[in-house]
C-alpha cells in the first residue's frame, strides 16, 4: 500500500473566516485500496449467481487534524462524501468532500473521502462505491488512532452516498448529516420516494461526457440506459429498506 503525504495550500472550498493570505498548508494523506468491483448486490433480486472477483483500485484521502496523536484517545473519524463531480485525485491535489469540512479538521477531527468506483467519480452510492469507501475505512482506523464508530456526511449527490453507507453499514456510524441532498424522499406521492428518480430525466451531457440518466443505469447496472429498471435496485434503496407503513397506510422513513 503506497502512502502519500502531501503539503497542499488552502484552496476553494477550504476558506474559514480567516483570510486565505497566511493560512497554513494542509497536509493530506493519499493512499488507494483493492476492492472487487463486480458485486451481485444489484442482481439480487435476478436469483442469479454470479459472483466473481473483478479487482479495481480507488483513490482514497485521510486528513488529520493537529491535535491528532497516535496514542491517547482516539480521534473523531468523519466520512465525508463529495458530490457529483467532485474527485480524490492525487495527481491533481484533489481531495473530495474533505475540502468541505476543514472546520471540522480545525476543531480536531480527521476527515476521509473516496474518489469513486469509477476514474470520472461520478458514481455516488452504487453498491461499488460503499465497497472501495467501506475498504478506505478500514485501512484509516487500523493504520490510525481514529474513532471505529463515525460520523457520515455528505453534499448534493454525496446524500446518497450517505444513506446507503448508513443503510448498508449501520452499526459503524454514529450520526449522518445531509447537505442539500439529491434524495427524493418526502415527495413520494409522485415519485414513490425513489432517490433516483428526481434525476432520471437529466438528459444533459456533463462534463464526464455522459448523462445522468446513463450513470444512473451504470451504476446499477440497468438492462438499458434509457429505461428504468426497479428490479436491479430493490435491496439498495433507502426509501424501501429503511421504511414502515404505519396503521394509516402511509410510508414512514426511519431517519
Amino acid at each position: 500500500m503506497e502512502l502519500v503525504v502531501k503539503k497542499i495550500p488552502p484552496m476553494k472550498g477550504d476558506e474559514t473566516d480567516s483570510p486565505l493570505a497566511g493560512r497554513t498548508e494542509r497536509t493530506y494523506l493519499f493512499f488507494k485500496v483493492t476492492y472487487n468491483h463486480h458485486r451481485d448486490v444489484s442482481h439480487s433480486t435476478l436469483q442469479e449467481v454470479r459472483d466473481y472477483y473483478e479487482p479495481a483500485e480507488c483513490e482514497c484521502v485521510l486528513c488529520l487534524p493537529e491535535s491528532y496523536s497516535d496514542d491517547g484517545e482516539e480521534t473523531q473519524l468523519v466520512i465525508c462524501c463529495h458530490g457529483a463531480g467532485g474527485q480524490v485525485k492525487e495527481s491533481e491535489d484533489k481531495v473530495g468532500g474533505v475540502k468541505y469540512a476543514t472546520r471540522c479538521i480545525d476543531e480536531g477531527f480527521a476527515v476521509l473521502d473516496v474518489n469513486g468506483s469509477e476514474d470520472h467519480g461520478t458514481t455516488q452510492g452504487c453498491p461499488a462505491h460503499l465497497i472501495a469507501l467501506h475498504r478506505a475505512y478500514l485501512y484509516a482506523v487500523k493504520h490510525y488512532n481514529l474513532s471505529r464508530r463515525v460520523l457520515v456526511a455528505g453534499a448534493s449527490m454525496g446524500g446518497q452516498t450517505v444513506m446507503n453507507y448508513l443503510n448498508t453499514y449501520p452499526g459503524e456510524v454514529i450520526a449522518a448529516g445531509l447537505i442539500y441532498p439529491r434524495l427524493n424522499i418526502e415527495s413520494f406521492t409522485n415519485a414513490e420516494g425513489h432517490f433516483c428518480l428526481g434525476v432520471w430525466d437529466k438528459l444533459a451531457i456533463n462534463s464526464s461526457g455522459i448523462t445522468t440518466r446513463q450513470r444512473v443505469a451504470m451504476n446499477y447496472n440497468f438492462p438499458r440506459d434509457d429505461e428504468w429498471c426497479e428490479e436491479n435496485i430493490l435491496g439498495f434503496n433507502p426509501y424501501r429498506t429503511r421504511s414502515f407503513i404505519n396503521s394509516d397506510g402511509e410510508r414512514v422513513v426511519i431517519p
